[in-house]
């Protein structure tokens, strides 16, 4: 199985690079650059929540996923362009979360098991938003271009890969766990580098 301490080394150097040029950008800058530090927290908490509690990262995995449909779905608000559009993300930002929300009040012990209808319900409309996106800047020129090509290119990867895990999960296929997160682990590796050419983008455009 991949050493997952590199990809964390490698996220926090992006953060930082972001991190960098947080006040001198943009909303949609400041808004990628919060996703992406919360992001890299959630994730060395989430890998760490056995050895220091004895507790399962589906846990937090719920609060992973509700905290990326809402920071990018603000994100994609910024981006997107017609009336049509804007309305339904905010529809859906005030209607899914309490959808949520209302599950896990009325059955706690979902929060301790993995749900493949909130991946599905959390992630299709980010995948819908980046498809908009390049769909509204087609022969033109896109704002965070390769920023939204390496979201779509791990959404909808990292969806299809929780579906395969589900499946894994009931057929009892305990020998593909390491391999599946190999390959989420590079998935990763490949979003982070549309990641930092977008930094380096923005940075020389500037320059």
């Amino acid at each position: 199985m991949l050493d997952s301490k590199y990809l964390y080394f490698t996220s926090a150097v992006l953060c930082l690079l972001y991190l960098v040029g947080f006040f001198k950008n943009g909303k949609a800058y400041k808004i990628f650059t919060i996703y992406i530090v919360g992001v890299l927290i959630i994730d060395y908490i989430s890998s760490n929540l056995w050895k220091w509690f004895r507790i399962y990262n589906v846990f937090l995995h719920h609060f992973y996923e509700l905290f990326q449909f809402v920071i990018l779905s603000y994100f994609y608000s910024l981006l997107l362009k017609t009336k049509a559009q804007l309305i339904s993300v905010y529809v859906l930002l005030i209607v899914l979360p309490i959808f949520l929300f209302s599950r896990y009040l009325f059955n706690p012990n979902l929060f301790l098991e993995f749900n493949l209808l909130e991946t599905y319900l959390t992630s299709m409309p980010l995948i819908i938003y980046s498809t908009m996106h390049l769909y509204n800047n087609l022969g033109g020129k896109s704002e965070y271009y390769f920023t939204n090509i390496g979201l779509l290119f791990y959404l909808f990867t990292s969806t299809f890969i929780f579906l395969i895990y589900k499946l894994v999960v009931i057929l009892e296929f305990d020998e593909f766990n390491d391999i599946m997160i190999d390959i989420n682990i590079i998935l990763q590796y490949i979003k982070f580098a549309f990641f930092f050419y977008q930094w380096k983008l923005i940075y020389f455009n500037k320059k």
